[in-house]
């Protein structure tokens, strides 16, 4: 019984730390103005490590995107990968 009182709270407490899943609103969108380049990384399709650090290179800059769209004005982000990930970008 202890043991699993102790997996659930270890399992809790991962989930809850998660930078990926702090990232997120729902457990399948992306915030593109919080989520951090190891994030954009690993959860935007076609977005690799190099691309993800110009997003918050790009944000830090710039401000927040206002649109998934404005991710085009990203060296390397072009209409292709915004619309593979549209469903999942979030700005809010």
């Amino acid at each position: 019984m202890l043991k699993k009182i102790v997996s659930a709270t270890f399992f809790s407490f991962f989930l809850v730390s998660s930078p990926t899943w702090a990232d997120k609103h729902d457990s399948d969108k992306v915030n593109i103005n919080t989520a951090n380049a190891e994030t954009l990384d690993k959860e935007l399709k076609y977005v690799g490590e190099k691309t993800a650090k110009r997003i918050v290179d790009y944000r830090d800059e710039h401000g927040e995107f206002k649109s998934a769209e404005e991710l085009s004005e990203v060296r390397g982000v072009g209409m292709q990968i915004i619309e593979a990930n549209k469903e999942v970008i979030v700005t809010e």
